[in-house]
Parts: C-alpha cells; sequence; structure tokens
C-alpha cells in the first residue's frame, strides 16, 4: 500500500509541477501570459521632496524587480526630467532606454491613460512603450545590463544625478 501512495504521490506532483511550468513562464519571455497576469495589476509609487528621502522610499518598494519584464522610472528636476525604460530580455539582463525632456506632467498623464484604457487587456508594458515613442522619440539604449538587485539600485542614481532640491520620481512597475 505504502508504494502504491508513492507512485500516486509522485505521479500527481510531476502532473502539477508540469502544469504550474507550463502556467509561469519567465519574465524575459516577451508578451505572453506573464504580461497578461502582470497587466491587470500594475503598481505605481510617487515621491516628492529631499533626494535622500527619496532613495529612502525606493529601497523600502515591495517589488523584485528581477521577476518583472517591465518597468519605467520618470524622475523630473527643477528644469530636466530623466526617463527610463527597463526591459528585460530572454538571457535575463536587461534593455534600459533613456530620455531627457523638460517636463512630465502630460507624459504621466498619457501613461496613466494608456494603462486605464488597456484595462489589462493588452501586454501593458508593450502599451507604454507605444506612448514613450510616440511622445519622446528614439531613446538612448543601453543593452545587457544585469538585473537590478534592488528597486534602490535601480532607481537611486537618477534621483541623485536629478536637478535641484525638491524633486519628484515616478516609477511604474508594468509587466
Amino acid at each position: 500500500m505504502k508504494k502504491h501512495t508513492l507512485i500516486v504521490t509522485l505521479i500527481t506532483a510531476a502532473l502539477v509541477g508540469g502544469a504550474l511550468a507550463a502556467e509561469t513562464p519567465l519574465p524575459g519571455a516577451s508578451p505572453g501570459p506573464w504580461c497578461r497576469a502582470s497587466s491587470w495589476n500594475p503598481e505605481l509609487y510617487t515621491f516628492y521632496g529631499a533626494k535622500n528621502i527619496i532613495v529612502e522610499k525606493l529601497a523600502k518598494i515591495p517589488a523584485k524587480l528581477s521577476e518583472r519584464r517591465v518597468f519605467l522610472q520618470v524622475t523630473q528636476g527643477d528644469s530636466t526630467a530623466d526617463v527610463k525604460l527597463y526591459e528585460q530580455q530572454k538571457g535575463g539582463t536587461f534593455t534600459i532606454t533613456e530620455w531627457t525632456t523638460r517636463q512630465t506632467s502630460c507624459l504621466l498623464a498619457d501613461i496613466d491613460r494608456a494603462i486605464v484604457t488597456n484595462k489589462g487587456v493588452n501586454c501593458v508594458g508593450e502599451q507604454v512603450k507605444d506612448v514613450l515613442a510616440k511622445e519622446l522619440g528614439e531613446g538612448k539604449v543601453a543593452e545587457g545590463v544585469a538585473a537590478p538587485v534592488s528597486p534602490e539600485a535601480a532607481f537611486a542614481h537618477s534621483v541623485k544625478e536629478a536637478s535641484g532640491d525638491f524633486i519628484k520620481s515616478t516609477v511604474i512597475i508594468l509587466c
């Protein structure tokens, strides 16, 4: 009886494990099931104030970025803003596209509109990429960047480099 129970347990574990593997694709896989699940639940974090306080708050964002496919940071300083789009590639590295612009309130409103209009139907990362391309054009691309070890490691540099004492930084975890 023990052998029979063990065999049934092993078969069940194999079937359940196989089903879970089929339902849980790697985040580096381009838009697919991973994005469909995440597109329904994007996250947005916005912080205003002194750079050192914002960096502390960025460190507390509860996201494991290496498990996400696309995320965005928009940091507004006194006279310019830095926009960075992070896209995970199949090997686990990231491509980061960066733009500099003067003002971001219209850009953030357009991104918000794209997310709400999408309603989780299509890959929200791709929807936001389209907004960035239309609004900002072609950005400066860095490929093969290692996965960030933490939100602070990913986002602190833009905050520290922003001009002025009072800044705003928005992080959007897309898919």
